[in-house]
């Protein structure tokens, strides 16, 4: 049910508000429609629109939810509230609902909601992670998570997300994609192609119909075997050259393992990709390691000491947050010798999916990373065996300059 001291705000607010007026854009209108139907909200539904400002989406929800239906109106400035109030009042729209929330609560009825909207508002949140966890509550087993803001790709503007709340700061797509799937949610699609604007990314996250035994990321690929999977790597025993690591989610587990696994005079750097972080300081779980530094990616770039000569790169469970791989992986073979080699380890996807959607289901198809890795002037040396049944584990080589030149002969790839 909705908080008593809510309601008592709606029916005050409703008295001493005047009627006011809709002013809906057509594409607009037809963008919500669009949305709703491609996700199956309809009549009966409840929808509730997160920081919905005035109200203009919340009136065309109430539309598309009809008498039967439900839509919960929520901002946390009671002016606004007093808005959406006059808009509803004014034409009849006695199905939504206002709802005055907090910054890191929406103050929503836990398990209440079918579809959950947040158009421009996730880049103002200073809590993200809380308001996540909160808005999983709020919805209903199975229900959907809609998130309209800018930009697409990973995060470029690094202010910290205290101050977001009260000033402008696009958030990044990869961002969004990482910290709802951290809050329980599973990655539905992209539906850009039913918005009515093109500068905007639209996606679409899944509560599961039933809770997972852990909290967290819903999906993620079953645990690695680090120690073997370091023991399969023809690991270089000459002296002088370091080693990269690239790892997320369970491939984090590896990076003790390779440590171990390396020739004790071996530079070891762990690498924090910008599609991850939420921060320019944040470190993913472990780092920093015992024996290793600490190199951040930024901007298609990775900040390597100019010494650094590169004689393994091994990505685990990581490759497939790359938004652009190629410039990043061209830099690593800029300072790779002939001799050297890089392995990745990777969630397996079907061929035809695309990188965007690949990413954010954190799988990627082997054929689509052997194409990205013979732009960027590398190639297929080995297919090792799978370190789990859903894995692939592919070891790569520098085309040295007479083989670009010559076309390369197709190595056989699991499926």
């Amino acid at each position: 049910m909705i908080d008593r001291c809510t309601l008592w705000l709606a029916t005050a607010l409703t008295l001493v508000c005047q009627a006011g007026s809709l002013a809906a854009g057509g594409s607009r209108a037809q963008a919500l429609k669009a949305l709703c139907g491609r996700l199956e909200i309809g009549p009966g539904a409840v929808i509730a629109d997160v920081g919905c400002g005035e109200g203009l989406d919340a009136a065309e929800f109430a539309r598309v939810v009809g008498e039967s239906g439900t839509v919960l109106a929520q901002e946390i400035e009671p002016a606004k509230l007093a808005t959406v109030v006059r808009v509803a009042a004014k034409h009849g729209l006695h199905q939504i609902v206002p709802v005055l929330g907090q910054s890191d609560d929406p103050r929503l009825p836990d398990g209440f909601v079918d579809l959950i909207y947040l158009n421009r508002v996730f880049h103002h949140l200073a809590q993200p992670q809380a308001m996540l966890r909160r808005l999983h509550q709020d919805l209903k087993p199975g229900g959907l998570l809609v998130v309209v803001d800018q930009h697409r790709g990973p995060l470029t503007d690094w202010a910290p997300t205290e101050r977001r709340e009260e000033e402008h700061h696009w958030t990044g797509e990869t961002t969004v994609v990482r910290l709802a799937r951290e809050a329980g949610f599973l990655f539905h699609d992209v539906l850009e192609d039913v918005w009515h604007e093109p500068q905007p990314f639209v996606l679409a996250f899944r509560k599961p119909a039933a809770p997972p035994p852990d909290a967290g990321d819903p999906d993620l690929p079953p645990p690695l075997d680090a120690k073997a999977l370091v023991r399969a790597l023809p690991i270089p025993q000459q002296d002088g050259w370091a080693a990269i690591f690239v790892g997320l989610d369970r491939g984090r587990a590896v990076l003790p393992a390779l440590k171990e696994g390396l020739p004790p005079s071996t530079r070891l750097a762990d690498v924090v990709l910008d599609e991850w972080a939420l921060t320019l300081e944040e470190l993913p779980p472990g780092a920093p390691h015992p024996g290793t530094e600490v190199l951040r990616k930024n901007n298609n770039s990775l900040a390597l000491p100019p010494d650094m000569r590169l004689g393994l790169v091994l990505f685990v469970d990581a490759y497939q947050w790359l938004w652009e791989p190629v410039p990043l992986l061209r830099q690593l073979r800029e300072r790779m010798p002939d001799s050297g080699l890089l392995a990745i380890v990777e969630r397996q996807g079907p061929d035809d999916e695309p990188r965007r959607l690949a990413g954010h289901h954190r799988r990627i198809s082997s054929r689509r990373v052997a194409e990205e890795m013979r732009e960027a002037g590398f190639q297929l040396r080995q297919t090792l065996a799978p370190p789990t049944e859903d894995r692939c584990f592919l070891l790569f080589e520098p085309r040295t300059s007479h083989e670009r030149l010559q076309p390369e002969a197709p190595k056989e790839l699991r499926p």
